[in-house]
């Protein structure tokens, strides 16, 4: 199908308008970059690919503040735009430049075979917490810990190659660990599955790089990126600085629903960074931390919030994520000139419904900028609604597109 042209004129949300089916059911999900490390909850490429070519200005900049495995970036960079990405997760941050970065074939190739002939095995079985040795089998954590100070020491710190090979080894990473991973929390394989698990990671890793190296190498050249750490409360971008946002928020807190952190908490250890270090980063999430906040003016969050007022601890969680969703929206506006485009789904807490999608409109609305457009996408996967009792159940998206 085709997209509707945007209406200037404001449009309210209707559970009764009939839904838009922007499922792209059996489309390639990881072609090009897409395919160089899985994140949790991403944007399918053709829809981010969709709204950037129908809402952001040819070689304007497009910005997403909560990148995650960089899909709308990609499509960004694939469409000749600058490319503009934040996210509290520092492995969020180091996929999407890997995903962005062209990087020339042969070198790559060269040096990954330097990589593997210096490998050291030489420092034995390193020493794991309980926590994160309970996820690997006895043998692997050697082998990763070779590949690891084997890449560190064959790349440069500042080359765009180590980016390129540390979201390899992150992959290898997830390929060898112990967990399902069609499943967005981490749990862990049955002792029978364990036995019959089978995976080299020194070839895995080879392997990963082969495919990845070709896809780098197909990137566009001279194609600006600006991808860092960068919290959504404190955008560090200047007032109108971007042509459009293209993003996909998360639909409600750790807690609560997808846990970035928990996605990533293994792989970030294996990079190097520390439980307390994952830990603040988490504490920059949405509607993370302790401090007292307010709820933020929207008819739809209060029906919500008095359905579920017998349960205070669940009402203060949701305040505390709304009303930090409603400064991250503010912040949104501040940086761009251009349409906001928030991809959104429901969550659902407490068996009561949060409609996203309105209470962003809400939001929206109280910091005066206007819905243009609203789609509808049904979720052709089958993961998020398995989630219920997480407060993630969902089966369809809402597409909103705002104008400043």
């Amino acid at each position: 199908m085709t997209l509707a042209v945007p209406s200037r004129e404001m449009r309210s949300i209707s559970e009764s308008e009939p839904p838009d089916d922007w499922g792209f059911r059996g489309c390639n999900t990881q072609y090009g970059t897409h395919g160089i490390h899985t994140y949790v909850a991403a944007m399918i490429p053709q829809l981010a690919r969709k709204l950037i070519e129908s809402y952001a200005p040819p070689k304007g900049i497009v910005f997403d503040p909560f990148c995650g495995g960089g899909a709308v970036l990609v499509e960004a960079v694939y469409s000749g735009r600058l490319a503009v990405g934040r996210d509290v997760n520092e492995l969020a941050v180091l996929i999407s430049n890997a995903k962005t970065t062209h990087i020339d074939q042969v070198q790559a190739n060269e040096t990954a075979n330097n990589i593997i002939d210096t490998l050291d095995f030489s420092h034995g079985t390193p020493i794991l917490d309980r926590t994160l040795g309970y996820w690997f089998k006895e043998e692997h954590p050697p082998l990763l810990d070779a590949l690891r100070r084997s890449i560190e020491k064959n790349v440069d710190c500042h080359s765009p190659l180590r980016s390129f090979f540390l979201s390899v080894f992150s992959a290898t990473v997830r390929d060898v660990s112990l967990t399902y991973r069609n499943e967005i929390r981490l749990r862990r394989m049955t002792p029978s599955e364990i036995d019959n698990f089978k995976v080299d990671p020194i070839q895995r890793f080879q392997k990963r790089v082969r495919q990845a190296s070709v896809v780098v190498g197909d990137l566009p050249q001279g194609i600006f990126t600006d991808i860092r750490i960068g919290d959504v409360q404190a955008i560090s971008l200047d007032d109108d600085e971007c042509s459009a946002i293209v993003c996909s928020p998360p639909y409600g807190d750790e807690r609560n629903g997808v846990s970035y952190t928990q996605f990533s908490r293994n792989m970030l250890r294996w990079l190097g960074y520390s439980n307390e270090h994952i830990k603040k980063s988490k504490d920059k999430t949405l509607g993370w931390g302790k401090r007292i906040r307010t709820a933020p003016k929207s008819p739809t969050l209060e029906r919500a919030l008095n359905a579920i007022s017998e349960f205070p601890n669940s009402v203060n969680e949701a305040v505390s994520f709304y009303a930090d969703y409603q400064s991250a929206l503010a912040e949104m506006a501040r940086v761009t000139k251009g349409p906001i485009v928030i991809v959104i789904g429901q969550r659902v807490l407490r068996d009561t419904i949060f409609d996203n999608g309105a209470i962003t409109t809400d939001l929206m609305e109280n910091i005066g900028v206007p819905l243009m457009d609203v789609f509808y996408r049904k979720l052709p996967s089958k993961r998020l609604p398995k989630m219920r009792k997480f407060g993630a159940a969902i089966n369809r998206e809402t597409i909103l597109v705002f104008q400043k």
